[in-house]
């Protein structure tokens, strides 16, 4: 299986770009919204239970995939140095473990872009990052940094529409439309 791990700071367009993705691969996504909603509705925000329950849901995610035959998975993640490393270096393991080949994407933007992008109403509704100043915090603590774990594809999304950062991702790792 094919991992695409799409990552980048908030407002950076990873789950518009994500779906782009799967209406050209038929990959589905698995947003990284889906846990941080369900671990928090059992812990408190980044209590230590919640950080674990999160990362083993992605994880556990992941092996399924995997082991149900899936083509490619597409995931959508916020990386924030030296905080997100562990689970990175877990995301690894699991991926040598269970056969998948990760494909780092890193998507971009500057921060003046994505500073108008997080005002956007829709961001609200759907539970997204919505303030300048946690956006401006986050991006104070690293989640403009690539992952230093492997090479990442990477792509502006203030210089293409999402249709042709998925095109783009889609030739440099070769992928192909479901049949």
């Amino acid at each position: 299986m094919k991992l695409l791990f799409l990552y980048g700071p908030a407002a950076v367009g990873k789950l518009t770009v994500a779906r782009e993705l799967t209406r050209l691969t038929g990959y589905p996504i698995f947003d990284n919204h889906l846990s941080i909603d369900y671990a928090a509705k059992l812990f408190e925000w980044n209590s230590p239970n919640y950080v674990r329950l999160l990362r083993a849901l992605r994880l556990f995610t992941f092996r399924q995939m995997a082991e149900m035959g899936l083509e490619g998975l597409i995931f959508t993640f916020v990386y924030t140095p030296p905080s997100s490393d562990e689970f990175i270096r877990q995301v690894l393991e699991v991926c040598e473990q269970s056969g998948i080949e990760v494909l780092w994407v890193k998507l971009e933007a500057p921060p003046e872009v994505l500073l108008q992008r997080v005002l956007l109403p829709e961001r609200k509704s759907l539970k997204k990052l919505s303030r300048p100043e946690r956006l401006l915090q986050m991006l104070e603590q690293g989640a403009l940094q690539a992952i230093p774990f492997g090479p990442s594809l990477r792509v502006d999304t203030s210089l293409v529409s999402p249709q042709e950062a998925a095109r783009t991702i889609v030739q440099h790792f070769g992928l192909r439309a479901p049949s």
